[in-house]
This record gives structure tokens, sequence and C-alpha cells, in this order.
């Protein structure tokens, strides 16, 4: 990597560094706020705690003092006279006896009150405040990590895009020097950097192989090689960006909504249990004396003025560290790439299509999921609210019958306390599904808003150049020795000498390119019929998702390859490796845990620790588009953990398998890490962005777009509008070389440089022609001047010589092709290609 991208790295590390102080304050804030509240609790109970004692003290001192009086006055002659008229002193003396007595018993109700009810109310209220600062606390954790797991999934896609990058640059450079070195030894002109022959998007065909020179099929390898570079590094860009636009919009979300949310439930109940608390206390303070007084207004202003969302708003602006949003993360191109922005060209138009209309309707799904959690998340809001502003203990403990507030229906303190914990645990699992899927849904917006800018931008340009596909010929069964579907993995490998099979290669590479994101692959059965196709297929050495002419269903694709692994005997995984698997699920996560897989692995044969190594790379890049095809790493586990491992003799199935598949999980999140790296273990490596299947000895040419050779028709010229005629001179046999056209009337087809044509003296016999065919090339300005009949007939003498079974086939060809170029003509407008595909 260059400095240039050691410098940007080091700004993302430090960048998500920050993020992470920012999480962990977002954490301790909470922590000190609800200690906050605890205390601000704790410190109102004690003082609740010592009026109550002092309003006991002083109501059992009143009513002593009482007691004195009415004894002092039940010795006055008055009173054991028993006169029904007492003296108005006496009558007065026993008015402050009752009002004393009277004040004593409510005072004495007062601290009663102040000692138990209340300060029971505020010590569960504190207990409220810590449980659900707790479950908030692991609702915000679960937040941070879903964010951070979506800015991690940036970091391996930049080092990815970058490396390919660079392997395109490098691809480049390569093929310029090779055209300069082609330039330099024969003055032709370069392939990449000819004028486009062919019109009407007329793919240009390359030479056979056996008529280039040395230098010529250099400059076509690397001009492959160059395209195959820059459209994975397309690939590799396009979803860099779309990781870092999720990344962003997940950023915001959480800011912006999530922790409103949370803050909102660290103080769910507070504000309305202090109001409820102290409205009572205000209650029995009035009856204790006589009536409202004036102190007790100011209290009631201050309980009528409890605001949660200023609250809530004043703890944010004391924390802006904690919770202002951070700068989203920039994108970082890599040296000499100028595209900052989802492309669409080429070949990369239909993918893209199809993964827009997946993410459109995984969030139409998720549109209705949101919405209806959020109904959910009202109605048991307010359910909760009115539990919690429930009385829990009626005027009677007190000592009082209060007037306001009646509640007609009166639950039990312990059913009700029953009621809200579980109306509580409800609430904040409904809040975490909505968390959830609206961080889901704010990254799949995200990627969609791209998509459709990039798809808009592709249509407006007029970009819907198709790029012609290279007409492939059959797999020859040498080439694919031994059987698609082995049983035994090492034995193959020693067979054939090929580390990856054909099979495994083959489906990877096509999921790779076309199901990444489709929903619940690998879950979803497949058509057995096409199962059966494909190793069938399989079998007979070819390779029928190389360039199917049908499209076939990626779920039997991902069945295929699942039944590949499930018929490997022994399983990649024996059962003498279960017990040292499944111990490892025992172990917490982290280095030690890895360490502990890799050295278990370490046991098993260079050939299965290979396979192994290519497909869980695999999973591991399926697993980054959960959030679009719903397979994360355990579901990925459910469905391959059976197929690559075997229990011992005599296991529980029902409660082995879950261990098992957990341990298979592990090395889906972390394959880099349990398997040995290509220096300790040597053998091909899983690509993320994958290029259609090319194959040098598949056919005898290559397509390249756009390379015109020496002898090539101009610009412009259709081969049918040339004149041919007996009386052009028949040219010596030679390399022959091909127009490519992608699509004739619905089928593809070649149309050669040079081709034999009939003159009108020319008649078959016996299925041969007396006369030889001449050959009339393409280009008018190339031909020969007429000769004389001397050097005609020598000509023709040469020519007799050709092969009669080549003659006759290539007039076969040429009448074919005159006829399709009779019902279509080849006119169409030129459009510059992107990337095309091999």
């Amino acid at each position: 990597m260059s400095t240039h991208g050691k410098l940007r790295k080091a700004e993302y590390d430090a960048q998500v560094k920050e993020l992470r102080s920012q999480l962990g304050e977002q954490l301790r804030g909470l922590e000190t706020q609800a200690e906050a509240k605890q205390q601000l609790l704790q410190d109102l109970g004690d003082f609740l705690r010592r009026k109550g004692e002092l309003e006991l003290e002083y109501g059992r001192g009143l009513e002593r003092a009482a007691e004195r009086l009415g004894a002092r006055l039940r010795e006055h002659p008055a009173m054991r006279r028993g006169d029904q008229d007492l003296p108005s002193g006496l009558q007065c003396c026993q008015a402050v006896l009752l009002q004393a007595r009277q004040a004593g018993r409510e005072h004495g109700a007062l601290g009663e009150a102040c000692v138990g009810p209340l300060n029971l109310a505020l010590a569960q209220l504190s207990e409220d405040v810590g449980r659900l600062t707790k479950k908030a606390k692991e609702l915000q954790q679960r937040s941070q990590e879903d964010l951070l797991a979506a800015v991690a999934e940036v970091q391996p896609a930049l080092r990815t895009y970058q490396g390919y990058q660079a392997e395109a640059l490098s691809a480049e450079a390569k093929l310029r020097e090779a055209e300069r070195q082609e330039e330099k030894r024969g003055g032709r002109p370069n392939p990449s950097s000819a004028p486009p022959g062919p019109p009407a998007g007329v793919g240009a065909k390359t030479p056979r192989r056996g008529s280039m020179t040395k230098g010529e099929r250099l400059v076509e390898k690397r001009l492959v090689r160059a395209q195959e570079a820059q459209l994975k590094a397309a690939k590799a860009r396009n979803d860099y960006l779309l990781l870092l636009g999720a990344a962003n919009a997940r950023l915001r979300v959480h800011f912006l909504h999530d922790l409103d949310h949370l803050l909102d439930c660290c103080d769910l109940g507070f504000h309305t249990g202090l109001a409820r608390t102290l409205q009572r206390y205000m209650g029995a303070e009035r009856r204790a004396r006589g009536g409202p007084l004036g102190r007790l207004e100011g209290l009631d202003g201050a309980v009528r003025g409890l605001d949660p969302s200023g609250d809530k708003a004043k703890v944010m602006e004391a924390n802006p560290n904690a919770y202002c949003l951070p700068p989203s993360f920039e994108y970082q191109p890599h040296e000499g790439d100028e595209v900052a922005e989802v492309v669409a060209e080429g070949s990369l138009r239909a993918e893209l299509s199809q993964r827009l209309q997946q993410l459109q309707t995984r969030l139409s799904a998720l549109d209705l999921e949101n919405e209806e959690l959020s109904k959910t998340l009202q109605a048991t809001l307010g359910s909760l609210a009115e539990l919690m502003g429930t009385e829990e203990h009626d005027g009677s403990e007190l000592g009082i019958q209060e007037s306001q507030d009646p509640t007609p229906t009166r639950t039990p303190p312990g059913k009700r306390r029953a009621q809200l914990q579980e109306t509580e645990s409800f609430y904040l699992a409904k809040l975490s599904d909505f968390l959830r899927d609206r961080s889901v849904q704010a990254k799949l917006e995200s990627k969609r808003d791209q998509l459709q800018a990039a798809l808009k931008r592709a249509a407006s340009a007029e970009k819907l150049y198709r790029t012609p596909q290279r007409l492939r010929c059959p797999r020859p069964l040498s080439q694919c020795p031994g059987q698609g579907f082995p049983s035994d993995l090492e034995t193959f490998v020693q067979s054939t000498g090929e580390p990856i099979p054909l099979v495994v290669k083959s489906c990877i590479r096509y999921i790779n390119l076309h199901g990444l994101q489709h929903e619940g692959i690998f879950r979803v059965p497949g058509s057995q019929v096409e199962v059966s196709e494909l190793r069938n297929a399989f079998e007979r050495g070819e390779d029928p998702l190389a360039d199917p002419v049908t499209p076939i269903s990626l779920d039997s694709v991902a069945g295929a390859l699942k039944l590949f692994f499930r018929g490997l005997q022994p399983p990649l995984l024996p059962p003498e490796l279960y017990n040292d698997l499944i111990a490892t699920d025992q172990l917490p996560t982290g280095p030690y845990r890895l360490a502990q897989l890799h050295a278990v692995l370490s046991q098993l044969s260079a050939p299965t620790l290979v396979l192994l190594r290519y497909l869980f790379a695999f999973l591991n890049h399926l697993s980054q588009y959960s959030d679009e095809n719903l397979m994360d790493a355990h579901n990925l586990a459910v469905c391959f953990g059976p197929a690559l491992g075997g229990l011992p003799p005599g296991t529980d199935p029902v409660g082995a398998q879950p261990r098992f598949n957990a341990a298979v999980a592990a090395l889906v999140l972390q394959p880099d890490a349990a398997f040995p790296a290509p220096p300790a273990l040597s053998g091909p490596i899983y690509e993320k962005c994958m290029a259609l299947h090319v194959d040098d000895g598949d056919c005898d040419s290559l397509q390249l777009e756009g390379v015109a050779e020496e002898g090539d028709a101009p610009p412009g010229t259709s081969p049918s509008a040339l004149p041919i005629s007996c009386d052009d001179p028949p040219m010596a046999p030679g390399p022959r070389r091909w127009w490519g056209r992608p699509e004739v009337n619905g089928a593809r087809s070649l149309i050669p440089h040079t081709f034999p044509v009939l003159p009108e003296c020319a008649s078959p016999v016996d299925g041969e022609f007396k006369n030889p065919p001449t050959e009339t090339t393409l280009e008018p300005s190339s031909r020969a001047e007429p000769k004389s009949s001397g050097d005609r007939q020598g000509l023709a003498q040469t020519f007799t010589e050709v092969d009669k079974a080549v003659s006759r086939h290539m007039t076969s060809v040429f009448q074919e092709l005159r006829g399709r170029a009779a019902l279509k003509p080849l006119g169409a407008p030129n459009s510059p290609p992107a990337f095309p595909k091999e």
C-alpha cells in the first residue's frame, strides 16, 4: 500500500477511535444519570424518613400533653359532678384538648406515611430507575455494536477496493508496456488503441491464435486481464461506496433518533412516579395542617412543572461530546481513481438493477413491520404510563381519605407490580426490535438511493450498451478429469491436481455474481430437477454455470453446492474433531477461542484446509450482506453445519448439533484467524470481486471489444455492402480473422474477415467443387489489381491444394451468414463500452 493509502488508513483509524470514545461516553453518561437520579431519590427518602420520625415524635408528644391536660380537667369539680352545662372556660380547655388530640393523630399519620408508604414508593422508584437504566444500557450496547459492525464493514471493503484498483493500474501499465514493445518490433497498430472497426455495436473478434505473433498474443492476453481487473475494481468500488453510505446512514440514525429513544427509556416512569409520590406527600401535609398552606403552593407548582423532554435536552446539552453527531466517514479513493460514485455501466447494470429490486422488496416489508411496531410501542407506552400513574397505596395507609384522583377499582400492590414489570419487558422488547429494524432500514435506504442514482445516471447518459459475451465452446472432458462430485476429497486432489473442485468454484462464482443479496440463500431449497441436472453436468466434466443459456435458480445452485459437501466421505470436519470443536464453544469470544479453533483445524490435511479456507471466506463474504439476504453467520452455520461435519456414533443430534453449529458460526465470522494464511498453506484464495468465467483453453479466439487488426474493414463498412464476383482475384489461403456480432435475430453469430465465394461458373459435382472457391476480403483497398490469365491460373492451381473439407465448411458458413444478413441489417448506432464481460 502506498504512503497515501497509509495516511488514509490512519485517518480512518483515528475517526473510528474517536467514535468508540464517544460511544463509551454515552454509556458512562447513562450510568451517571442513573446514579444522579437514584441519589436524588435516596436523599428525598432520607428527608421524608427523618421528617416522619419527627412527626411521629411530635404527634406522640402532643398526645402525652393532651393526656396530662385531660387528667387535670377531669379533676375539675364540675366534671366530677357530671354537670351538663360546663363553664365556658372549661369548654375552651376541652376544645384545646380535642384539637391537640386531632393534631397528634394527624401528625402521627403524616409521620407514618413519610416513614412507610412514601419512603417505600421512592425506594421502588429508585429500583425501577436502576433496572430500566440497565436494560437501556443493554439496548444501547446492541445499537452501538450494530453501528460499529456497519463501520467495520467499510475497512475490509476499502482494502479490497484498493487492492483491486492497484491490480487494475498494474494490469493497465503492463498492457501499455506490451503495446509499446509491439510497436517497436513491428510498427503495427495496437489492438487496444486502434479505432473501432465494426459499426452497430458489433464487437471486434480477435484473430485466431495460430495466426498471431507472440507480441500480439501478449497484448491480447494483457488486454483481457486489464479488462477483468477494471471490472473487479468497479465492483469493489461499488461495494465500498454502498457500505460507506450505509455506515454513514447508520451513524446518523443512531445519533439523531436512537439516542432520543434510549434516553426516554431511561427516564421511563421517573417523572411520573416522583410527581405521584410528592402529590401524596402534599395531601398528607394539607390534611395534617388542616388545609392548604402557602408554602405548599410552590411545591405544587414545581410538581406540575416536571418536564421529561426538557430534562433530556438539558442532559444532551450538558454532554455535547457524547451526543453531538460526529462527522461522516469520507470516501477514500485509491491513487489514480477519479470515480467517487457507484457506477452502473456495462455488465454491472443488470447486477445493480437486480440488487435494487431486492432492496425495494426488503424495504417494503420493513416499512410495514416498522409501522406496526410503532403503533404497538405507542399503545404499550400509554398502558405503561397508566400503570405507573396508578395509586399503589390508597389513603387509608396515610391515615387520610383524599378526594383528589379517585380510583374506582384498586389493584393489589403485588399484582400491579407484576403487571408493570410484564408491560415494561414487553415495551423494551418491542423497542429493541424497532431500533434494530430502523437501523437495517437506514442502511438499506442508503444503498437503495445510491443504486437508484447510479442507474438514473446510466440511463440519462444512454449507456445501455450490452457488451457482447464471448462465444464459448463446450468444455472438453479431458480438461476436467475426475468426477464432478467426488466422494473422497484427497483422492480427487491427488488424481486431478485441482485443489478446489470445479463444482465448488463454479457454484461460488455464480452466487458471487448473482446471489449475494438473494433472500434466504442456502436456506430455501431449490428445484430437485435443476439440482440433478447440475450434478449430471458436473459429473460429465462440464461447467453448466460458466455461461448458462437459460437462467438457473440461485436456490438450485446453492442446493448443488450443499449436496457436494454432504456427499464427501469422510466429511471435511470428521467426527474425531467433534469434541475439540464443541469445546471451543465454551470459551469466551476472543483471540484465545480463535487460537483454539486454529489449533484444532491444523490437525486436518492440507487439501481439506485449502477447501475449507476457500469455503468459509466465501461464507464470511455472504454474511456481510445479511441485512439483505437475511443469512447471518448463525443461519449459515445451521445450513452448512450438518453438511460439513459428522457426529460421533451414539451422539444425540438434537443436543449436539447446535453446539457444533456454534463452532461453525465462529469459523464463518473469523475465517482469516482460524485458517492458515497463504504463506503457511499454499492454495487458491477466495476473491470477493469475481468476473465471469474465463478459460484460455475454451475457444480458439477471444472476443475483444473495439480491437481492429491490420487488413480489417474500415469503420462503417458492412460485409454485405462489398462487391463480390467471379472477376475478383482469388486470395492465397492464409490466417482467417473474424468479426464478432453478439446477436442476430436472437442468435449469436460470427462474420469472417475473409470468406470463400462461389463464382457463377462454379457448380458442385459429387459433393465437391470443380472450380475452387475464391476468398473475398472485406477491405476493397486491400484487393489486388486484376492480373493476367496466367497469373490467375497459377493462383487457382495453388488454391486447389486447400483441403476440400475446409472449403465446403466455409462455404456453408458464408451462405448462412449471408442469409442472416438479408433478414436483419447490421447497422445500429455505436456505443462506447464500459467494462466488458469476458
